[in-house]
Protein backbone atom coordinates (compact mmCIF):
# COMPACT_ATOMS: atom_id res chain seq x y z
CA UNK A 1 0.00 0.00 0.00
CA UNK A 2 1.60 3.53 -1.30
CA UNK A 3 0.70 6.12 1.38
CA UNK A 4 0.71 9.84 0.24
CA UNK A 5 3.63 12.21 1.31
CA UNK A 6 3.25 14.01 4.66
CA UNK A 7 2.40 17.48 3.65
CA UNK A 8 4.84 20.43 4.79
CA UNK A 9 3.70 24.13 4.92
CA UNK A 10 5.35 27.32 5.09
CA UNK A 11 4.83 30.88 4.55
CA UNK A 12 7.84 31.10 1.61
CA UNK A 13 8.94 28.15 -0.15
CA UNK A 14 12.37 28.96 -1.81
CA UNK A 15 13.33 26.67 -4.82
CA UNK A 16 17.58 26.00 -5.25
CA UNK A 17 20.06 25.95 -2.40
CA UNK A 18 22.66 28.42 -4.38
CA UNK A 19 23.62 31.61 -3.44
CA UNK A 20 20.45 32.94 -4.92
CA UNK A 21 18.63 31.01 -3.21
CA UNK A 22 20.37 31.45 0.45
CA UNK A 23 20.44 35.17 0.54
CA UNK A 24 16.09 35.18 -0.55
CA UNK A 25 15.50 33.09 2.22
CA UNK A 26 18.07 34.67 4.85
CA UNK A 27 16.82 38.39 4.07
CA UNK A 28 13.53 37.52 4.55
CA UNK A 29 13.44 35.59 8.00
CA UNK A 30 15.84 38.62 9.17
CA UNK A 31 13.10 41.58 7.60
CA UNK A 32 10.32 39.17 9.18
CA UNK A 33 10.79 36.62 11.58
CA UNK A 34 7.01 35.34 11.54
CA UNK A 35 7.67 34.62 8.50
CA UNK A 36 8.00 30.68 7.54
CA UNK A 37 10.75 30.12 5.10
CA UNK A 38 11.04 26.64 3.49
CA UNK A 39 14.27 26.02 0.67
CA UNK A 40 13.93 22.98 -1.48
CA UNK A 41 17.14 21.62 -2.63
CA UNK A 42 20.39 19.83 -2.92
CA UNK A 43 22.65 20.22 0.38
CA UNK A 44 24.16 23.72 0.57
CA UNK A 45 27.03 23.30 -1.37
CA UNK A 46 26.29 20.23 -3.25
CA UNK A 47 24.95 21.73 -6.51
CA UNK A 48 27.85 21.14 -9.47
CA UNK A 49 27.90 24.42 -10.71
CA UNK A 50 30.91 25.89 -12.50
CA UNK A 51 33.02 28.16 -9.94
CA UNK A 52 33.82 31.36 -11.14
CA UNK A 53 34.63 33.70 -7.80
CA UNK A 54 32.48 36.53 -7.58
CA UNK A 55 33.31 39.99 -7.53
CA UNK A 56 30.58 42.13 -5.45
CA UNK A 57 29.56 45.74 -5.52
CA UNK A 58 27.88 48.03 -2.78
CA UNK A 59 24.38 46.64 -2.76
CA UNK A 60 25.88 43.02 -2.15
CA UNK A 61 28.35 43.79 0.37
CA UNK A 62 25.97 46.08 2.65
CA UNK A 63 23.71 43.60 1.91
CA UNK A 64 25.60 40.62 3.23
CA UNK A 65 27.07 42.62 6.33
CA UNK A 66 23.31 43.45 7.29
CA UNK A 67 22.83 39.70 7.39
CA UNK A 68 25.73 39.80 10.20
CA UNK A 69 28.69 38.39 7.96
CA UNK A 70 30.46 41.22 7.69
CA UNK A 71 33.13 39.51 10.14
CA UNK A 72 33.50 36.47 8.22
CA UNK A 73 33.66 38.41 4.92
CA UNK A 74 36.33 40.38 6.66
CA UNK A 75 39.04 37.60 8.10
CA UNK A 76 38.27 34.41 5.33
CA UNK A 77 37.63 36.50 1.59
CA UNK A 78 40.05 38.88 -0.27
CA UNK A 79 39.28 42.72 0.38
CA UNK A 80 37.92 44.55 -3.61
CA UNK A 81 39.17 47.93 -3.54
CA UNK A 82 36.60 48.74 -6.15
CA UNK A 83 37.14 47.67 -10.25
CA UNK A 84 40.40 48.81 -12.05
CA UNK A 85 40.45 48.89 -15.72
CA UNK A 86 43.21 48.15 -18.12
CA UNK A 87 43.97 49.88 -22.04
CA UNK A 88 46.59 49.34 -23.92
CA UNK A 89 48.01 52.79 -25.39
CA UNK A 90 48.63 50.42 -28.64
CA UNK A 91 46.15 48.04 -28.71
CA UNK A 92 47.52 47.26 -32.44
CA UNK A 93 51.06 46.37 -31.02
CA UNK A 94 51.03 42.96 -28.60
CA UNK A 95 54.55 43.41 -27.76
CA UNK A 96 53.59 47.18 -26.21
CA UNK A 97 52.94 46.54 -22.38
CA UNK A 98 52.08 50.37 -21.63
CA UNK A 99 48.57 50.73 -20.17
CA UNK A 100 46.72 53.15 -18.65
CA UNK A 101 44.65 52.51 -15.74
CA UNK A 102 41.63 53.94 -14.81
CA UNK A 103 40.17 53.19 -10.93
CA UNK A 104 39.15 54.82 -7.88
CA UNK A 105 42.59 56.91 -6.72
CA UNK A 106 40.79 57.05 -3.19
CA UNK A 107 39.44 54.20 -1.47
CA UNK A 108 35.82 53.35 -1.59
CA UNK A 109 33.57 54.66 1.26
CA UNK A 110 32.17 51.04 1.43
CA UNK A 111 34.98 48.63 0.25
CA UNK A 112 33.90 45.23 -1.18
CA UNK A 113 35.05 41.32 -1.24
CA UNK A 114 35.89 38.99 -4.22
CA UNK A 115 34.08 35.79 -2.48
CA UNK A 116 35.31 32.08 -3.03
CA UNK A 117 31.71 30.98 -3.58
CA UNK A 118 32.24 27.75 -2.25
CA UNK A 119 33.13 28.77 1.47
CA UNK A 120 30.70 31.31 1.29
CA UNK A 121 27.79 29.57 0.23
CA UNK A 122 28.35 27.16 3.26
CA UNK A 123 28.77 30.19 5.97
CA UNK A 124 25.79 31.75 4.23
CA UNK A 125 23.96 28.72 4.26
CA UNK A 126 24.89 28.47 8.07
CA UNK A 127 23.34 31.68 8.57
CA UNK A 128 20.36 31.12 6.82
CA UNK A 129 19.68 28.29 9.52
CA UNK A 130 20.55 29.96 12.32
CA UNK A 131 17.96 32.79 11.39
CA UNK A 132 15.30 29.85 11.57
CA UNK A 133 14.99 29.03 7.65
CA UNK A 134 14.32 25.44 7.27
CA UNK A 135 16.02 23.08 4.54
CA UNK A 136 14.70 20.21 3.08
CA UNK A 137 17.01 18.47 0.64
CA UNK A 138 15.51 17.34 -2.63
CA UNK A 139 14.17 18.53 -5.79
CA UNK A 140 10.88 19.82 -7.25
CA UNK A 141 9.34 16.75 -9.22
CA UNK A 142 5.93 19.07 -9.89
CA UNK A 143 4.78 22.42 -9.34
CA UNK A 144 0.88 23.35 -9.33
CA UNK A 145 0.32 26.67 -8.39
CA UNK A 146 -2.67 28.16 -7.07
CA UNK A 147 -5.20 30.71 -8.32
CA UNK A 148 -6.70 33.43 -7.07
CA UNK A 149 -4.38 35.24 -5.01
CA UNK A 150 -6.08 38.09 -3.12
CA UNK A 151 -4.20 41.61 -2.28
CA UNK A 152 -3.70 40.69 1.49
CA UNK A 153 -5.10 39.29 4.22
CA UNK A 154 -7.46 42.56 4.43
CA UNK A 155 -9.41 40.50 1.21
CA UNK A 156 -9.04 36.86 1.01
CA UNK A 157 -6.80 34.08 1.56
CA UNK A 158 -3.65 33.74 -0.52
CA UNK A 159 -4.28 30.25 -2.41
CA UNK A 160 -1.71 27.62 -1.77
CA UNK A 161 1.13 26.58 -4.53
CA UNK A 162 2.15 22.87 -4.41
CA UNK A 163 5.10 21.08 -4.73
CA UNK A 164 5.75 17.43 -5.10
CA UNK A 165 9.50 16.96 -4.43
CA UNK A 166 11.54 14.01 -4.50
CA UNK A 167 14.06 13.79 -1.17
CA UNK A 168 17.81 13.31 -1.83
CA UNK A 169 17.38 10.52 1.25
CA UNK A 170 14.57 8.60 -0.87
CA UNK A 171 11.28 9.25 -0.07
CA UNK A 172 8.82 12.23 -1.60
CA UNK A 173 7.45 15.22 0.19
CA UNK A 174 4.28 17.41 -0.79
CA UNK A 175 5.43 21.04 0.38
CA UNK A 176 3.11 23.70 0.05
CA UNK A 177 3.31 27.70 0.45
CA UNK A 178 1.91 30.79 -0.05
CA UNK A 179 4.87 32.36 -1.70
CA UNK A 180 7.34 30.48 -4.25
CA UNK A 181 10.30 32.09 -5.30
CA UNK A 182 12.98 30.31 -7.97
CA UNK A 183 16.27 30.79 -7.11
CA UNK A 184 16.79 27.54 -9.06
CA UNK A 185 19.71 29.47 -11.46
CA UNK A 186 20.28 28.81 -15.39
CA UNK A 187 17.60 25.91 -14.87
CA UNK A 188 14.86 27.90 -14.32
CA UNK A 189 12.58 25.06 -12.67
CA UNK A 190 9.53 27.54 -12.40
CA UNK A 191 10.14 30.34 -14.53
CA UNK A 192 10.09 27.51 -17.87
CA UNK A 193 6.43 26.59 -16.71
CA UNK A 194 4.85 30.45 -15.58
CA UNK A 195 6.84 32.79 -18.25
CA UNK A 196 9.12 32.66 -21.41
CA UNK A 197 12.31 33.91 -22.14
CA UNK A 198 14.08 35.65 -25.07
CA UNK A 199 17.59 36.12 -25.79
CA UNK A 200 18.89 39.32 -26.95
CA UNK A 201 20.84 39.69 -30.54
CA UNK A 202 23.94 40.93 -29.12
CA UNK A 203 24.84 36.87 -27.23
CA UNK A 204 27.79 36.81 -24.89
CA UNK A 205 30.03 33.43 -24.61
CA UNK A 206 32.64 33.24 -21.75
CA UNK A 207 35.74 30.91 -21.15
CA UNK A 208 37.07 31.50 -17.90
CA UNK A 209 39.69 29.04 -14.82
CA UNK A 210 41.36 29.05 -11.63
CA UNK A 211 45.09 29.08 -11.79
CA UNK A 212 47.53 29.16 -8.18
CA UNK A 213 50.95 29.55 -8.02
CA UNK A 214 51.34 31.94 -10.49
CA UNK A 215 53.78 34.86 -11.05
CA UNK A 216 53.41 38.31 -10.57
CA UNK A 217 50.88 40.22 -12.82
CA UNK A 218 51.47 43.90 -12.75
CA UNK A 219 55.49 44.42 -12.47
CA UNK A 220 55.54 42.72 -16.02
CA UNK A 221 53.47 45.56 -17.63
CA UNK A 222 54.08 49.47 -17.82
CA UNK A 223 51.81 50.83 -16.06
CA UNK A 224 50.04 54.95 -16.34
CA UNK A 225 47.60 56.74 -14.24
CA UNK A 226 46.80 59.91 -13.14
CA UNK A 227 48.24 59.12 -9.46
CA UNK A 228 49.12 56.18 -8.17
CA UNK A 229 46.26 54.91 -6.22
CA UNK A 230 46.32 55.01 -2.07
CA UNK A 231 45.88 50.94 -1.67
CA UNK A 232 47.00 48.02 -3.28
CA UNK A 233 46.25 47.76 -6.45
CA UNK A 234 46.18 44.28 -6.77
CA UNK A 235 43.51 44.41 -4.16
CA UNK A 236 40.88 44.98 -6.87
CA UNK A 237 38.71 43.37 -9.69
CA UNK A 238 41.31 43.29 -12.77
CA UNK A 239 39.72 44.16 -16.37
CA UNK A 240 42.20 44.00 -19.63
CA UNK A 241 40.01 45.44 -22.35
CA UNK A 242 40.38 43.99 -25.74
CA UNK A 243 39.23 44.58 -29.43
CA UNK A 244 35.57 43.30 -28.88
CA UNK A 245 36.43 41.22 -25.48
CA UNK A 246 37.40 41.94 -21.98
CA UNK A 247 39.29 39.73 -19.05
CA UNK A 248 39.05 39.53 -15.86
CA UNK A 249 41.55 38.87 -13.06
CA UNK A 250 39.60 37.97 -9.55
CA UNK A 251 41.97 37.40 -6.94
CA UNK A 252 41.00 34.78 -4.23
CA UNK A 253 41.55 32.67 -1.52
CA UNK A 254 40.93 28.60 -1.36
CA UNK A 255 39.62 26.10 0.82
CA UNK A 256 43.50 25.82 2.71
CA UNK A 257 43.81 29.90 2.10
CA UNK A 258 46.20 29.89 -0.01
CA UNK A 259 46.11 32.42 -3.40
CA UNK A 260 44.26 31.58 -6.19
CA UNK A 261 43.17 33.58 -9.19
CA UNK A 262 39.67 33.33 -11.30
CA UNK A 263 40.79 34.77 -14.97
CA UNK A 264 38.32 34.48 -18.07
CA UNK A 265 37.49 36.30 -21.37
CA UNK A 266 34.05 37.50 -22.18
CA UNK A 267 33.44 38.13 -25.63
CA UNK A 268 30.45 39.21 -28.09
CA UNK A 269 30.32 36.07 -30.89
CA UNK A 270 27.84 38.25 -33.13
CA UNK A 271 31.34 40.36 -33.45
CA UNK A 272 34.07 38.13 -33.53
CA UNK A 273 33.77 34.59 -32.86
CA UNK A 274 37.02 33.91 -30.77
CA UNK A 275 36.15 30.23 -30.58
CA UNK A 276 37.79 29.27 -27.34
CA UNK A 277 36.75 26.81 -25.91
CA UNK A 278 39.79 25.44 -24.44
CA UNK A 279 43.04 26.55 -22.46
CA UNK A 280 45.33 26.21 -25.57
CA UNK A 281 42.46 28.65 -27.26
CA UNK A 282 42.61 31.29 -24.15
CA UNK A 283 46.73 31.29 -24.80
CA UNK A 284 46.43 31.33 -28.36
CA UNK A 285 44.54 34.77 -27.90
CA UNK A 286 46.38 36.56 -25.39
CA UNK A 287 49.68 35.90 -26.80
CA UNK A 288 48.55 37.93 -29.35
CA UNK A 289 45.91 41.04 -27.02
CA UNK A 290 47.94 40.70 -23.67
CA UNK A 291 51.08 38.52 -23.74
CA UNK A 292 51.83 39.34 -19.94
CA UNK A 293 48.35 37.25 -19.42
CA UNK A 294 49.16 34.25 -21.27
CA UNK A 295 52.70 34.49 -19.34
CA UNK A 296 50.64 34.84 -16.17
CA UNK A 297 48.60 31.50 -16.77
CA UNK A 298 51.74 29.46 -18.25
CA UNK A 299 53.84 30.14 -15.00
CA UNK A 300 51.26 29.09 -12.84
CA UNK A 301 48.83 25.84 -12.21
CA UNK A 302 45.21 25.91 -14.09
CA UNK A 303 42.63 24.23 -11.86
CA UNK A 304 39.53 23.83 -14.20
CA UNK A 305 38.36 25.34 -16.82
CA UNK A 306 34.27 26.05 -17.78
CA UNK A 307 33.11 27.72 -20.56
CA UNK A 308 29.38 29.21 -21.77
CA UNK A 309 28.43 30.24 -25.25
CA UNK A 310 25.44 32.61 -26.31
CA UNK A 311 24.35 32.44 -22.26
CA UNK A 312 22.07 35.40 -21.92
CA UNK A 313 18.14 35.04 -22.00
CA UNK A 314 15.77 37.46 -19.85
CA UNK A 315 12.11 36.34 -18.70
CA UNK A 316 9.27 38.22 -19.71
CA UNK A 317 7.83 38.07 -16.51
CA UNK A 318 9.71 38.38 -12.63
CA UNK A 319 6.89 38.94 -10.52
CA UNK A 320 4.10 37.55 -10.33
CA UNK A 321 0.47 38.71 -8.24
CA UNK A 322 -0.52 34.95 -8.04
CA UNK A 323 2.29 34.77 -5.42
CA UNK A 324 5.79 33.96 -6.80
CA UNK A 325 8.97 35.47 -8.29
CA UNK A 326 12.07 34.50 -10.49
CA UNK A 327 14.97 35.95 -8.60
CA UNK A 328 18.60 35.75 -10.17
CA UNK A 329 19.91 33.72 -12.55
CA UNK A 330 16.09 32.62 -13.20
CA UNK A 331 15.35 35.71 -14.02
CA UNK A 332 17.62 37.06 -16.14
CA UNK A 333 21.18 35.77 -17.17
CA UNK A 334 24.09 39.22 -16.98
CA UNK A 335 27.25 40.35 -18.55
CA UNK A 336 29.33 40.46 -15.32
CA UNK A 337 31.64 43.73 -16.78
CA UNK A 338 30.65 45.70 -13.99
CA UNK A 339 30.16 43.07 -11.22
CA UNK A 340 26.14 44.17 -10.42
CA UNK A 341 24.65 40.77 -10.62
CA UNK A 342 24.05 39.96 -7.16
CA UNK A 343 23.42 43.26 -6.53
CA UNK A 344 20.71 43.56 -8.89
CA UNK A 345 19.72 40.06 -7.13
CA UNK A 346 19.24 42.20 -3.61
CA UNK A 347 17.28 44.74 -5.08
CA UNK A 348 14.76 41.70 -6.07
CA UNK A 349 15.30 40.34 -2.84
CA UNK A 350 14.10 43.52 -1.06
CA UNK A 351 11.36 44.26 -3.73
CA UNK A 352 10.00 40.69 -3.20
CA UNK A 353 10.43 41.28 1.01
CA UNK A 354 8.06 44.38 0.07
CA UNK A 355 5.60 42.50 -2.00
CA UNK A 356 5.25 39.90 0.72
CA UNK A 357 5.38 42.60 3.48
CA UNK A 358 2.38 44.48 1.65
CA UNK A 359 0.25 41.23 0.72
CA UNK A 360 0.18 39.99 4.42
CA UNK A 361 -0.83 43.49 5.31
CA UNK A 362 -2.74 46.48 3.82
CA UNK A 363 -2.57 44.97 0.55
CA UNK A 364 -0.91 45.49 -2.73
CA UNK A 365 -2.25 45.28 -6.31
CA UNK A 366 -1.43 43.39 -9.38
CA UNK A 367 -0.12 47.12 -11.24
CA UNK A 368 1.51 47.81 -8.04
CA UNK A 369 3.86 44.38 -8.46
CA UNK A 370 4.15 45.20 -11.85
CA UNK A 371 6.03 48.28 -11.41
CA UNK A 372 8.38 47.68 -8.98
CA UNK A 373 9.23 44.76 -11.79
CA UNK A 374 9.20 47.29 -14.46
CA UNK A 375 11.95 49.28 -12.66
CA UNK A 376 13.84 46.28 -11.65
CA UNK A 377 13.49 45.78 -15.55
CA UNK A 378 14.56 48.93 -16.78
CA UNK A 379 17.69 49.38 -14.97
CA UNK A 380 18.98 45.97 -15.90
CA UNK A 381 18.19 46.76 -19.26
CA UNK A 382 19.84 50.03 -19.31
CA UNK A 383 22.99 48.73 -18.27
CA UNK A 384 22.90 45.49 -20.12
CA UNK A 385 22.08 47.48 -23.04
CA UNK A 386 24.85 49.59 -22.76
CA UNK A 387 27.46 46.89 -22.02
CA UNK A 388 26.67 45.27 -25.22
CA UNK A 389 27.33 48.14 -27.09
CA UNK A 390 30.98 48.81 -25.67
CA UNK A 391 32.16 45.99 -26.98
CA UNK A 392 32.45 47.38 -30.26
CA UNK A 393 34.85 49.99 -28.38
CA UNK A 394 36.40 47.91 -26.11
CA UNK A 395 39.93 48.27 -27.78
CA UNK A 396 39.32 52.14 -28.23
CA UNK A 397 41.13 53.40 -24.90
CA UNK A 398 39.77 56.40 -24.80
CA UNK A 399 36.37 55.68 -25.75
CA UNK A 400 35.66 52.99 -23.15
CA UNK A 401 37.22 55.20 -20.77
CA UNK A 402 34.73 57.91 -21.55
CA UNK A 403 31.73 55.25 -21.33
CA UNK A 404 32.81 53.73 -18.22
CA UNK A 405 33.29 57.46 -16.53
CA UNK A 406 29.11 57.88 -17.94
CA UNK A 407 28.28 54.47 -16.70
CA UNK A 408 29.58 54.80 -12.96
CA UNK A 409 28.36 58.37 -12.37
CA UNK A 410 25.26 57.02 -12.72
CA UNK A 411 25.74 54.27 -10.71
CA UNK A 412 27.48 55.95 -7.45
CA UNK A 413 25.43 59.42 -7.82
CA UNK A 414 21.69 57.85 -8.91
CA UNK A 415 21.53 54.37 -8.60
CA UNK A 416 23.19 53.96 -5.08
CA UNK A 417 21.47 56.82 -3.60
CA UNK A 418 17.97 55.70 -4.66
CA UNK A 419 18.39 52.13 -3.79
CA UNK A 420 19.44 52.66 -0.60
CA UNK A 421 17.21 55.27 0.57
CA UNK A 422 14.45 52.79 -0.36
CA UNK A 423 12.89 53.80 -3.29
CA UNK A 424 13.30 50.39 -5.54
CA UNK A 425 10.73 49.43 -3.23
CA UNK A 426 7.61 52.20 -3.45
CA UNK A 427 5.97 51.32 -6.31
CA UNK A 428 4.69 55.13 -6.90
CA UNK A 429 8.09 55.93 -6.63
CA UNK A 430 8.69 53.30 -9.02
CA UNK A 431 6.26 54.74 -11.88
CA UNK A 432 8.29 57.86 -11.87
CA UNK A 433 11.91 56.79 -12.06
CA UNK A 434 11.25 54.33 -14.91
CA UNK A 435 9.96 57.12 -16.33
CA UNK A 436 12.92 58.97 -15.72
CA UNK A 437 15.36 56.62 -17.04
CA UNK A 438 13.71 56.26 -20.10
CA UNK A 439 13.56 60.02 -21.00
CA UNK A 440 17.42 59.97 -20.29
CA UNK A 441 18.52 57.78 -23.07
CA UNK A 442 18.80 60.03 -25.85
CA UNK A 443 21.44 62.16 -23.74
CA UNK A 444 23.30 59.18 -23.64
CA UNK A 445 23.54 58.03 -27.00
CA UNK A 446 24.41 61.56 -28.02
CA UNK A 447 27.26 61.12 -25.21
CA UNK A 448 28.61 57.87 -27.15
CA UNK A 449 28.52 60.20 -30.13
CA UNK A 450 30.77 62.52 -28.47
CA UNK A 451 33.08 60.32 -27.08
CA UNK A 452 33.72 58.70 -30.52
CA UNK A 453 33.99 62.11 -32.12
CA UNK A 454 36.84 63.33 -29.20
CA UNK A 455 38.91 59.93 -29.61
CA UNK A 456 38.74 60.46 -33.21
CA UNK A 457 40.26 63.97 -32.96
CA UNK A 458 42.56 62.83 -30.42
CA UNK A 459 43.81 59.99 -32.82
CA UNK A 460 46.60 57.46 -30.82
CA UNK A 461 46.30 59.10 -26.93
CA UNK A 462 48.63 58.92 -24.74
CA UNK A 463 48.09 59.11 -20.59
CA UNK A 464 48.76 62.74 -20.65
CA UNK A 465 45.05 62.83 -22.74
CA UNK A 466 43.54 61.07 -19.87
CA UNK A 467 44.85 63.87 -17.74
CA UNK A 468 43.28 66.53 -19.41
CA UNK A 469 39.25 65.05 -18.56
CA UNK A 470 37.66 65.08 -15.24
CA UNK A 471 39.18 63.55 -12.64
CA UNK A 472 37.37 60.07 -11.92
CA UNK A 473 37.39 60.44 -7.98
CA UNK A 474 35.10 63.26 -8.69
CA UNK A 475 32.92 61.85 -10.97
CA UNK A 476 31.87 59.15 -8.53
CA UNK A 477 29.94 59.48 -5.50
CA UNK A 478 31.09 57.59 -2.30
CA UNK A 479 29.32 58.59 0.80
CA UNK A 480 25.82 57.63 -1.28
CA UNK A 481 24.38 56.77 2.02
CA UNK A 482 22.91 60.00 3.36
CA UNK A 483 19.58 61.36 4.57
CA UNK A 484 16.86 60.46 2.25
CA UNK A 485 16.55 64.06 1.72
CA UNK A 486 19.68 64.34 0.23
CA UNK A 487 19.10 61.67 -2.45
CA UNK A 488 17.71 64.52 -4.77
CA UNK A 489 21.02 66.43 -4.40
CA UNK A 490 23.12 63.11 -5.17
CA UNK A 491 20.77 62.62 -8.57
CA UNK A 492 20.89 66.45 -9.64
CA UNK A 493 24.91 66.28 -8.68
CA UNK A 494 25.17 63.34 -11.37
CA UNK A 495 23.33 65.51 -14.20
CA UNK A 496 25.71 68.05 -13.22
CA UNK A 497 28.73 65.93 -13.24
CA UNK A 498 27.83 64.88 -16.89
CA UNK A 499 27.32 68.28 -17.87
CA UNK A 500 30.60 69.09 -16.82
CA UNK A 501 31.85 66.13 -18.43
CA UNK A 502 30.13 66.65 -21.87
CA UNK A 503 31.45 70.44 -21.74
CA UNK A 504 34.91 69.03 -21.11
CA UNK A 505 34.79 66.85 -24.07
CA UNK A 506 33.68 69.40 -26.46
CA UNK A 507 36.35 71.51 -25.48
CA UNK A 508 38.86 68.69 -25.97
CA UNK A 509 37.14 68.32 -29.48
CA UNK A 510 38.26 72.16 -30.67
CA UNK A 511 34.69 73.09 -29.96
CA UNK A 512 33.37 71.24 -33.29
CA UNK A 513 30.30 68.97 -31.41
CA UNK A 514 29.04 72.01 -29.47
CA UNK A 515 26.15 72.48 -32.12
CA UNK A 516 25.08 68.46 -32.03
CA UNK A 517 25.50 68.68 -27.97
CA UNK A 518 24.12 71.92 -26.62
CA UNK A 519 20.54 70.70 -26.37
CA UNK A 520 21.87 67.81 -24.17
CA UNK A 521 24.22 69.91 -22.49
CA UNK A 522 21.46 72.48 -21.06
CA UNK A 523 19.12 70.29 -21.03
CA UNK A 524 21.82 68.49 -18.16
CA UNK A 525 22.16 71.47 -16.73
CA UNK A 526 18.85 72.21 -16.14
CA UNK A 527 17.82 69.23 -14.55
CA UNK A 528 20.60 69.43 -11.79
CA UNK A 529 18.84 72.27 -10.79
CA UNK A 530 15.26 70.93 -11.08
CA UNK A 531 15.64 66.89 -10.30
CA UNK A 532 16.17 68.15 -6.31
CA UNK A 533 13.16 70.35 -6.30
CA UNK A 534 11.32 67.62 -7.72
CA UNK A 535 11.95 65.12 -5.10
CA UNK A 536 11.47 67.42 -2.30
CA UNK A 537 7.42 68.61 -3.84
CA UNK A 538 6.54 65.41 -6.00
CA UNK A 539 4.04 63.93 -3.48
CA UNK A 540 5.54 60.15 -4.89
CA UNK A 541 8.92 61.15 -4.73
CA UNK A 542 8.23 61.97 -1.00
CA UNK A 543 6.50 59.28 -0.31
CA UNK A 544 9.89 57.67 -0.55
CA UNK A 545 11.07 58.65 2.58
CA UNK A 546 7.89 58.05 4.56
CA UNK A 547 8.47 54.44 2.98
CA UNK A 548 12.44 54.55 3.93
CA UNK A 549 11.57 56.05 7.43
CA UNK A 550 8.81 53.61 8.53
CA UNK A 551 8.98 50.72 6.59
CA UNK A 552 12.60 49.97 5.39
CA UNK A 553 13.67 50.61 8.75
CA UNK A 554 17.20 47.72 8.20
CA UNK A 555 18.55 49.64 5.95
CA UNK A 556 18.66 52.83 7.73
CA UNK A 557 20.32 51.07 10.51
CA UNK A 558 23.34 50.55 8.06
CA UNK A 559 24.59 54.07 8.24
CA UNK A 560 25.20 54.22 11.56
CA UNK A 561 26.60 50.35 11.60
CA UNK A 562 28.54 49.99 8.95
CA UNK A 563 30.87 53.07 8.30
CA UNK A 564 34.39 52.40 6.88
CA UNK A 565 37.28 52.91 9.62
Amino acid sequence: MTTSPTPMSSDVLVLGSSISALMSAAWLRRSDPSLSVTVLGPPVGAEKRPVVGESTVEPAILFFRALGLGPYLDQRHELKNGLTFYHKLAPSQPEDRRYTVHMPMAPLHHTACQLHRPAFDLELGRVAAELGVRFVHGRARDIALGQGQGQGQGNHKDAEHRVEASLDGGGEASLRARFVIDATGRSRVLGRKVTSYAKPSAQRSAFWFRVRNFEALLPKLELSWRRPAEYELWKSTHHFMGENNWIWAIPMRDEQGEAVLSMGITWRPDLVDHGIRTLDDFLAHVDDEHPAIAELVRSGEVLDTNSYRNYLYEAEQVYSDEGWFLVGDAARSVDPLYSTGLSMTVIQIEQIAEIIRRRRGAGITAAQIAELEGLWTAIAEVRQADIADQYETMSDPFQACMRRYWNLSGWFNGVLPLWYAGYFNDPEAATILRRMLGKGRPATHAAWRLFASTARTLGEVEQADFDRTLDFDWMINRAFDRPVSEVGAQVGAMLQKRAHLRLNLIRLGGWRELPSQARYLARELALAKLVPLAFARNPALRRGEHEQEHEQAPATTWVGAWQPT
